[in-house]
């Protein structure tokens, strides 16, 4: 490519600058456009190419077009942020070089000035963001990811001040570089301190019958002219002798030489003055290891976990189960099973808050399954609705609903130790068992949940037993939540939670976030859970890089500082997903063939997240009321 260049005419160079510099600008006008039309629709333009997966004729509504969109967010959101239209300069700088031909003009000075400019101005508006609670404009800060990676790291390690001061610093240090005015006055800044505050020099040692050789602007010619004319008030002009010839006024030079005379100075040797020595700080050649975890829940320390004040206790409610009805039900159950036949030895009662079980024990030589048989006809003869026969270690189980259940308080299960003290990475109490103990279960090792049942079965009750275990147990900063209610009203009290547990898609403006908190429509549906499909592979690759295998052990490393925002890691807070009433959502988009098309993307999405999503954090609680493989 050099000898082409050095064989070309010098009419062919200019012509071939000049076509590059046009080319140049236009590139330089098309990134100030993208760039630009990217401040004010990112929002909209990152929502639709994220939900549009594998449609190619999406719209975008930036100026520049789907290129300029990927352009500038490269630019933008990956690299610089605002700091970003720095690149716009630079642009317009070898444009204008290469059309005027002064291309071995200081180029490249100005070409590392204003890069170094975007980088140091990317981590100042990354700090800015930081501290005024716009870090997620623009989708990765004022700063970009790449200053706001760098600026979480240097705040982590080093505090928000020292952060501060390393950036101010870094400003003076490129100023200095970039701007000789600025230079000159700092310099000059500094010498006026010296002539303010003055120190005494010793007088200076004069060898008799030596020539003296002064440099002219040098100290020592202001020292010489003060030791000769301190009894006269004149000033002395610069002279110099020449052999064989008396005093004769010249102009200045750049060398001076006085002859002293004998008689006209003393000699003197100063007397000798102490010296103060300062030594630095020994080097230290140990490996410091006590860094701090990283604490996540640094990121909103204001945050309180809600008390179980909130929570009603229902002292009231509590219904106790009679010796009566206890009594009635085991000669009920007695008499059912003589009359087939069935002989027992024994009948215990274990009573709970909802049901009772009695646990039968049959005599020998009788088959469990003769007595499993039979549980619509006990159902019948104890005249109640919904008796379950279940078969036990050391007896037969018959199930009956109390006559007044009891109401299972919210507030004492979240106070119960059991949950307390659960180590669970996704704690839920999801109740009493029949012992009156508080089950607890890990949702992240479930790790999906499939809720059914009819109407007024309970399925609303336990979501919303899954939901409050979750808010009493993480912090905003490890949970996020979807909520899709194709009903419209079941998880409308769950909007407030928006600014802290809601995962949304991205809105324009603050009433559209507010709308989404909630998803209600097919269509939304589709397209949140295509983003967490889009999420989950995104962290496949950050679990991939960090050669673990689960969510748990990543998050681990990264509270450690093994893995670094530096390199593009991050904490990955759980994701769970509540979709209610399955059937209804799909049902609901209608007969048309887009309409298909969306439910079955809708299945697909499920499919897909129920099948790698528990490494990835991700989990499905999906209610239904008559669950089947169709």
């Amino acid at each position: 490519m050099l000898r082409f260049w050095r064989n070309m005419d010098d009419d062919d160079k200019a012509k071939m600058m000049k076509i590059t510099g046009i080319l140049v600008a236009l590139l330089a006008v098309f990134t100030l456009l993208a760039t630009v039309s990217y401040f004010f629709t990112w929002k909209a333009d990152q929502s639709s190419l994220s939900s549009a997966v594998g449609d190619t004729a999406v719209e975008v509504s930036n100026i520049a077009g789907k290129m300029g969109y990927r352009w500038a967010d490269l630019l933008v959101r990956r690299w610089f942020g605002l700091g970003s239209l720095a690149f716009v300069v630079i642009l317009f700088a070898v444009s204008v070089r290469l059309l005027l031909h002064r291309w071995h003009y200081s180029l490249v000075k100005t070409t590392l000035l204003t890069v170094s400019g975007a980088l140091i101005s990317s981590f100042i508006l990354a700090f800015v963001s930081d501290l005024s609670g716009l870090g997620n404009a623009f989708g990765g800060g004022l700063g970009g990811e790449c200053g706001e990676s760098v600026v979480k790291w240097t705040s982590v390690v080093f505090g928000n001040i020292l952060t501060g001061f390393m950036l101010a610093f870094l400003v003076i240090v490129w100023l200095v570089l970039a701007s000789k005015r600025f230079s000159d006055w700092l310099m000059a800044l500094g010498k006026k301190k010296a002539v303010a505050e003055p120190v005494e020099a010793p007088a200076p040692v004069v060898r008799q019958d030596s020539p003296t050789v002064v440099r002219q602007g040098s100290p020592t010619v202001g020292a010489a002219s003060r030791t000769e004319t301190s009894s006269l008030n004149i000033p002395e002009p610069s002279i110099r002798q020449a052999q064989g010839a008396e005093q004769s006024v010249a102009e200045p030079v750049e060398d001076t030489v006085v002859r002293k005379s004998p008689a006209t100075t003393e000699t003197t040797e100063p007397a000798e003055k102490s010296m103060e020595v300062v030594k630095g700080e020994e080097l230290s050649t140990e490996i410091k290891t006590d860094l701090p975890r990283i604490n996540v829940r640094d990121e909103l320390p204001d945050y309180r976990f809600p008390s179980l004040e909130l929570l009603d206790s229902y002292s009231s409610s509590r219904n106790e189960v009679s010796d009566e009805e206890l009594a009635r039900n085991n000669t009920r159950i007695r008499n059912a099973l003589e009359n087939y036949r069935i002989q027992i030895n024994d009948v215990k009662a274990i009573v709970g808050p909802t049901v009772t079980l009695y646990k039968v024990y049959p005599a020998p030589g009788v088959k469990i399954s003769e007595i499993k048989k039979l549980q619509e006809d006990l159902g019948m003869h104890l005249h109640a609705r919904g008796v379950r026969v279940v078969t036990l270690t050391d007896s037969v189980g018959i199930e009956v609903a109390n006559d007044s259940p009891s109401i299972v308080p919210m507030r004492a299960v979240l106070n119960d130790d059991a949950f307390r003290t659960s180590k669970a990475e996704l704690p839920v109490a999801i109740g009493y068992t029949i012992q009156q103990k508080v089950k607890v279960f890990d949702l992240a090792d479930a790790p999906h949940l499939l809720v059914a049942g009819a109407t007024k079965q309970g399925k609303s009750v336990g979501l919303n037993a899954i939901v409050t275990s979750l808010l009493y147990a993480k912090h905003p900063s490890e949970l996020k939540l979807v909520f899709i209610d194709p009903k419209m009203v079941e998880f409308s009290a769950y909007a407030h939670l928006l600014k802290h547990y809601l995962a949304v898609l991205p809105c324009n403006d603050e009433r559209e976030e507010i709308d989404n908190a909630i998803v209600k429509k097919a269509d939304k549906a589709d397209k949140i859970l295509r983003s967490l499909c889009i999420e989950m592979d995104q962290r496949y690759e950050l679990l991939s890089k960090a050669s673990v295998p689960n969510i748990k052990t990543y998050n681990e490393k990264y509270r450690n500082r093994k893995l670094l925002p530096t390199d593009g890691h991050r904490f990955l807070p759980y994701i769970v997903t509540i979709i209610d009433e399955y059937a209804d959502l799909t049902m609901s988009v209608g007969g048309s063939g887009d309409a298909k098309a969306v439910a079955r993307s809708i299945t697909t999405s499920i499919i897909r997240l129920a099948q790698k999503g528990r490494a990835a954090g991700i989990h499905v609680v999906l209610a239904t009321q008559r669950p089947s493989v169709d």
